[in-house]
Parts: structure tokens; sequence; C-alpha cells
């Protein structure tokens, strides 16, 4: 597994007691664990050097289980994300037959604006991420991460990396076919949890519950990654006194970077003004390549900087991620970006959250249209959505169409995907306004 060769894999007899998972309340110790590591070895299929074990992971004892077997048996895996049987047929075909020994996993990137890439990343890099994390949070006696995000998306599996590197507690999400918030909140008090890693989609879901919610104390810090978080959003969990920190985080780079817009330690991040102000990581942690190998796409630059494709700006130091290059707007000649729209819509009492994107238009050649999703008391009054539009954007950032929607799409990893919403969407989209008279 990520970053673990057979001594991480299994417990150091001086841990061997201490607790490495918890699964549907139950604890299992570093012992336990790898026994149920080597059981699971010893059931997996023997495996030419450097051949992926190729996985369909659940959040479950056994497929977590069965990704420190392959680090105990020094295999890299292949974790496919869910998705429609003929697409994961298509995933499946093209995994190369052998990779380079240093390659842990080959993990997907989500796919929620175009084709998915494979990435491959080595042992070492995930061992770089755990250390630059670490250097930034610490470790703490009775710390226990909740692991709810998927264990195809890096954001999952470097939850179990970080955790068994530090002899520390990975708590498993109870099975559930979707994120239930309500469940989540009752594990997080159940299970002691101090550490926890989010997507803005489920935190959303979280402050939702109720009004009267707040963390327990021992909570010490929520990981916040996988899209922009909007300045409402963080206001509204200070406010119920959750310990976020923003993080900025992609598959190829074995998790986040940044936290509070500060590199991690290790980690070099700069803005690319030639490249749009593209945001570019060189360091350790950076993936190896793509795989299957694409002529087309060069992973790193000759100077070893991948070259991301999230626009950026630096200032006193702090990286602030304006959003994906290959979103922006382009309406009249105006340049939109779809996250600051997005924001001054989620600011408006009344929308509890909002996708921008572009629609054709003869005349504009795109016009900005908008998903909205409807806070507990109903949307907004027309003439309210329409003042604050007034006051806060100029007129050619304002979504000439809207759609009021049950909620937003999201890609496997939790994501935000721009594009499902907006196929969704298209048959709701009304001109604005349109809310209560």
């Amino acid at each position: 597994m990520s970053g673990a060769n057979t001594t991480d894999a299994v417990a150091a007899k001086t841990t061997a007691a201490r607790v490495a998972l918890v699964a549907g309340g139950e604890a299992h110790s570093f012992a336990a664990l790898a026994r149920m590591a080597a059981r699971r070895a010893a059931e997996l299929p023997r495996l030419a050097p450097g051949r992926p074990l190729v996985l369909e992971p659940t959040l479950g004892l056994g497929d977590v289980s069965a990704l420190y077997a392959a680090a105990l048996r020094g295999a890299p895996v292949a974790l496919l994300p869910r998705a429609p049987e003929r697409e994961l047929a298509a995933l499946r075909a093209a995994l190369p037959a052998r990779v380079p020994e240093p390659v842990a996993a080959l993990l997907y990137t989500s796919g929620s604006t175009g084709r998915r890439r494979c990435a491959m990343l080595d042992r070492a890099a995930f061992a770089a991420s755990a250390a630059a994390g670490a250097a930034v949070l610490g470790w703490r006696d009775d710390d226990r991460w909740l692991a709810c995000l998927p264990l195809s998306s890096v954001g999952g599996l470097s939850i179990l990396s970080r955790c068994l590197r530090a002899r520390s507690t990975a708590v498993l999400v109870d099975p559930s076919p979707r994120f239930d918030a309500a469940a989540i909140a009752r594990q997080i008090e159940r299970d002691r949890v101090t550490l926890a890693s989010l997507v803005p989609t489920m935190l959303v879901r979280l402050l939702d519950l109720s009004p009267a919610w707040r963390p327990p104390a021992r909570l010490r810090a929520v990981l916040l990654g996988g899209a922009p978080a909007s300045d409402a959003l963080l206001a509204r969990a200070a406010a119920r006194g959750l310990p976020v920190h923003t993080t900025y985080s992609m598959t190829e780079t074995c998790s986040h970077v940044a936290i509070d817009g500060r590199a991690l330690p290790g980690i070099e991040i700069a803005v690319r003004e030639a490249d749009g102000d593209r945001i570019a990581v060189r360091g350790p942690v950076v993936l190896r390549g793509f795989a299957p190998p694409d002529d087309r796409v060069r992973a790193l630059d000759p100077d070893g900087w991948f070259v991301t494709a999230d626009r950026g700006a630096i200032a006193g130091g702090r990286l602030r991620v304006l959003g994906r290059a290959d979103d922006v707007i382009v309406s009249g000649g105006e340049k939109i970006d779809p996250c600051a729209v997005e924001a001054v819509l989620e600011s408006i009492p009344g929308v509890a959250a909002a996708c921008v994107f572009a629609v054709a238009d003869a005349e504009w050649g795109q016009r900005v249209a908008a998903a909205l999703v409807a806070g507990p008391d109903g949307p907004p009054r027309a003439r309210e959505l329409e003042a604050a539009l007034a006051e806060k954007l100029a007129r050619h950032q304002r979504p000439r169409h809207l759609a009021w929607i049950d909620e937003l799409a999201t890609a496997t990893s939790g994501k935000l995907d721009r594009r499902e919403t907006a196929r969704r969407a298209a048959a709701h989209l009304a001109p604005r306004p349109r809310g209560r008279p």
C-alpha cells in the first residue's frame, strides 16, 4: 500500500496493541490487522513483480485489509473508482501489465472536467506526503482520523497511509450508499474522532443537520479540500466551532500540498503567469507519470514542476485557488470565474449551494448559468436575489439563466461535478429571476 514497506505493513512489536482501525464501532489492534493482512495476502493471486493488483475498494474492513496485504506482498495496487461497468471495463483494459518497482498505487483523477487519467504514485511520494502533513498538524497519542473519502481517491488512501506510518488510528465510516451527515455526526462522537477530511459538499450537509449541532471538543482539525470553499461556508463552520483548515490537494501530488494557503514543508508552489496563472507544484510528492504512457501529456516539465489545471494567485506567501482554468466562462470577451460567482450566490440567504457554468449564446458566445439548491426555508425572494446580484456582481457576471434543483452532482471523490450538474440542470434552466415573488 501507499508508502508502506513490509515493516510498515505489519505492526511493530512495540505498537502491536495499539488500535489501528475502528470499523463498525469495533476496534482492531495493529497485531490483529497484521494477522488479517497475512490471511488476505495468502488468498491473493500470485503476482509477478510490478504487476498491479486491481481492486474496486470500499470503506470496509475486508478491502482495507486487502490493501495492507498488497503492501505485505510488495505489490502495487490499481484502485478503480466507482463508475458504470462499461467505463470500468475500459479502465481495466488500459491498465499497464507492469509498473516500475517504486510505484505503490495507480489512482484515477476524478474526471469531473473530462477524461480520467491514471496517476502512478511512488512509495517515496506517499512517505513524503505523510511527513509533510505531520510537520504541520502533528500527532497526538489519542488521535483518530475519520476516513469517509473513497479509498479509490488519494484523499481516502492517504488517511490510511498517514495513520499506518504514525501508528495512529483510522476510523472507517459506517457503510452507507451515500454520505449520511447525521450518521457521520454520530460517529464523530461515538468513535472519539479528532481529525477528519471532508469536501465542501460534505461540510454543507453537516452544517445543515441542525442549527444546534456542535462538534465535540476533541475534534481538533477538519481538513477541507477537493474544491474551493466559499467565505460564507467557512464563516458558517467557524460560527459552529468547527476547526476547519482549507487544503489544496490533488491526485497527482499524493493529497494536500498546502494547508490554509501555506505550502507544506519540502513542497514548492508557484503560479505560472506564462501558463495562464496556473498553479505548479514541485517536490518529492509529485507523481512519477501517467499510465498508460501518453505522449501528448507530459506529467512534469523539464525542471520537475507539475503544472496543474487550476488557476491561482500568491500574496503574502499564501496561495489562493481561483478555480479550474478550463472552467472560465468567456462572455462577450469578458472572462468570468465561476467560483467567484458561486461564492456570491452562496452568500445570499436562501441559497444553500451553487454551481455556475456556461451555456452557448449566439450573440455573446457564452452566457453565465447557475444551478442552485435552496436552503431549508426555501429560495430567496426574487427581488432579494436581484438586489444581491446587482450589488455584488458586475452585469456580465450575473447568471442569465437559473435552475433550482434538489442537489448538485458530485464525483466519486465528493468534488463538485460541474459538467454533470450542468447536464442535469439543463432541462430546468429559466431566465432570471426565479424565486419567491
